[in-house]
């Protein structure tokens, strides 16, 4: 049965420069299916009412390979940031009420159960604003999820702009949100791009929503593979095998 009341995002408009390959990063083959695939199957289990997917470099080999799953597709002309990504979908979900899970395009092994999880507890304590974080002594290069002396969460980090001691921060982001949606949007306009990137982050809505009194929530785990994003061949090869386990 459908959720009326779930709208899934998934951002799949990268390039992927450090794949060496020509193909768009989301149509690269893994066991023989597109990175995006497995990302779409997973959100389809969530029987989401809308699916919308932002793309931007080879749109229209992307949009053809999955004309047939009835999804909605939007173009980021420019890449200029997840949070600039995200907001290419306000027109396409103005009629939208509800809330809105936001996916990247290049995690192939996030799990149906976890993002289950994840919207079940936004639902409980009422949130308008939840990320799943994970908890790994692993280093990673993922943004650091920082929090308030009493547990709360205060703001995400990008691991390019962290200080010496918020790298030191084993709690990571897994880059899955969910939103109201109209929190959503009104963040999204309210991002900066005043970093080391000059981009335009998605990660900075939740400090939004924190400084304008509304509480993040958030769902730990502890599977590193879950949140595994494939930016190199070698990302590849270690999805591949984990695939085939």
């Amino acid at each position: 049965m459908q959720e009326q009341d779930l709208a899934v995002i998934i951002l799949a408009a990268g390039k992927g420069s450090r794949m060496q390959t020509f193909l768009a990063k989301v149509l690269i083959p893994i066991a023989e299916k597109p990175i995006l695939e497995y990302v779409l199957d997973v959100a389809e289990k969530l029987h989401p009412a809308r699916t919308v997917v932002v793309v931007g470099h080879q749109a229209d080999q992307v949009q053809e390979k999955f004309s047939n799953r009835g999804l909605e597709f939007v173009l980021q002309e420019e890449q200029l940031g997840t949070g600039h990504a995200a907001r290419q979908t306000e027109q396409v979900l103005n009629d939208f009420k509800g809330n809105i899970l936001v996916l990247c395009g290049d995690m192939p092994l996030i799990k149906a159960e976890t993002l289950e999880q994840l919207l079940l507890q936004h639902k409980e304590v009422s949130a308008k604003c939840s990320v799943l974080t994970l908890k790994s002594k692993e280093k990673h290069d993922f943004g650091r999820i920082i929090r308030h002396d009493d547990g709360s969460v205060l703001k995400i980090v990008e691991h390019r702009d962290a200080s010496a001691e918020e790298k030191i921060v084993d709690e990571f982001n897994s880059g899955v949100y969910c939103f109201d949606k109209d929190l959503f949007f009104k963040a999204l306009y309210c991002l900066s791009d005043d970093n080391v990137q000059k981009e335009y982050y998605l990660t900075d809505t939740l400090e939004y929503a924190m400084k304008n009194g509304y509480p993040v929530a958030s769902v730990q785990i502890e599977d590193t593979d879950e949140i595994f994003g494939i930016n190199s061949p070698e990302d590849l090869k270690r999805a591949e095998k984990l695939l085939e386990k």
